[in-house]
């Protein structure tokens, strides 16, 4: 994903020991370890966001990792969007390093606090951001055909992300006519 640089990568909990040395901001923690399990390294990854990335789905380990500091939680296999999804959230939590004060709207907006507007589908609305993410900004027009969706409800859809935080509106000059507008995911 743009802006996100691997520093190191670590096939066990020594050598994911010795990689904190190069004291990452984010940590993507697989739980199945072949020298033990990754939710013992929780306590030395305290300041880093560590995003859990594993096949264990019990109740009590996933409670262990989101009490322990997880940010999220991600059960393999897991598709694209998903892993887009968090990384967007830590994007958002990051940017928060550069607020004087956090809003209340803030925190329900990162804490996942707001539902869904009413008679918008989540699923949909991931699949229009991840698909602004790779494609850059777009008008509702081109978010519809590329989706397979209707015209009216893109826009529905981009106009509820914009209001949300998610996605920027910037005005496109097309052609003669008046102006539409383009929208872009929001890369905190």
């Amino acid at each position: 994903m743009e802006g996100l640089e691997v520093v190191g990568v670590a096939g066990s909990l020594e050598a994911a020991l010795r990689a904190l040395e190069l004291a990452p901001d984010l940590v993507l923690l697989d739980l199945y370890l072949p020298d033990g399990n990754g939710l013992d390294l929780l306590p030395a990854l305290a300041g880093a966001y560590v995003l859990v990335i594993t096949a264990a789905k019990d109740a009590p380990t996933v409670e262990r990792a989101l009490l322990g500091g997880a940010m999220d939680y991600i059960v393999k296999p897991f598709g694209r969007a998903r892993l887009r999804e968090a990384l967007t959230r830590y994007r958002a939590f990051r940017s928060l390093r550069h607020k004087a004060a956090v809003s209340q709207e803030d925190l329900d907006r990162l804490l996942a606090r707001r539902g869904s507007p009413k008679g918008l589908d989540p699923y949909t609305a991931e699949r229009i951001l991840a698909y602004l993410a790779e494609a850059g900004a777009l008008t509702a027009e081109e978010v519809a055909v590329g989706l397979g969706l209707s015209r009216v409800t893109a826009w529905r859809y981009l106009e509820a992300l914009r209001r949300e935080g998610r996605v920027r509106a910037e005005p496109h000059y097309g052609g003669p006519g008046r102006p539409s507008r383009a929208y872009r995911a929001d890369q905190v």
